[in-house]
């Protein structure tokens, strides 16, 4: 039977950030020249989990499927909203799904950044931040590690509506460092939280990356996710 991987995304309001899951998963299609790859959303978005995988069943004989949460920490997405949805997908087709770890607050991911930043500069991490003890502890390990790989400062700032974070971190990096930090923008997609970091980067006069969803970087993790399930 021929494989099904279904990157399973949040989903989102802003078209933009469904375009750009849509891209990772052509792109990792050609990246892995074998199984078939779709996308399914958690919230806003469509199919749900259960009608990506019901549209593939009905077009074919594909049995082995496996999730690969498309989210940067083990926060209440990953731990509850994922696990729902398989749930529901397992039931409806009456099938066993493998899922992968999320991507995860991979230093990967941040030294793909770090190629848009000015060689020298702090930088403040600018993130979805939330409640999990889990995703703190692993930002500010991301944090430290990055800083170590590269001599930078950094530091970790949860993006808001006011941007009120990003100043303070920023103003606090200018201030122990006398140079102008960069905010780099800890999201896959484009849409609000990308918004909101580019917004405070203007209101500042600071430079802020771009998304990760276009990043070689992504790719491999994605990769190494699969990779690691069929080990598991």
């Amino acid at each position: 039977m021929a494989a099904l991987v279904v990157l399973l995304a949040h989903g989102s309001p802003d078209p933009r950030s469904s375009a750009a899951v849509e891209d990772v998963a052509t792109r990792l299609q050609a990246f892995l020249a074998g199984p078939t790859v779709r996308v399914a959303y958690l919230n806003h978005n469509w199919p749900t989990l259960t009608a990506a995988i019901g549209r593939e069943r009905d077009a074919g004989s594909i049995q082995n499927v496996v999730v690969l949460p498309l989210l940067l920490s083990n926060a209440s997405h990953a731990l509850r909203d994922v696990p729902a949805a398989v749930a529901d997908a397992e039931r409806d087709h009456r099938i066993s799904i493998v899922v992968g770890e999320t991507v995860g607050l991979d230093l990967s991911l941040a030294l793909a950044l770090d190629t848009q930043i000015a060689e020298g500069a702090p930088i403040v991490v600018a993130w979805a931040s939330g409640r999990s003890q889990q995703a703190q502890t692993s930002m500010q390990e991301l944090a430290l590690a990055w800083s170590a790989q590269t001599g930078r400062e950094v530091i970790a700032a949860a993006a808001t509506d006011s941007g009120e974070f990003l100043s303070t971190a920023a103003a606090d990096l200018q201030g122990r460092t006398n140079r102008q930090p960069a905010l780099a923008t800890f999201t896959l997609f484009p849409g609000v939280l990308a918004d909101q970091v580019q917004a405070a980067a203007d209101c500042l006069g600071l430079t802020a990356t771009t998304p990760l969803f276009e990043q070689p970087a992504l790719l491999e993790i994605l990769t190494q996710r699969l990779s690691q399930t069929t080990h598991a």
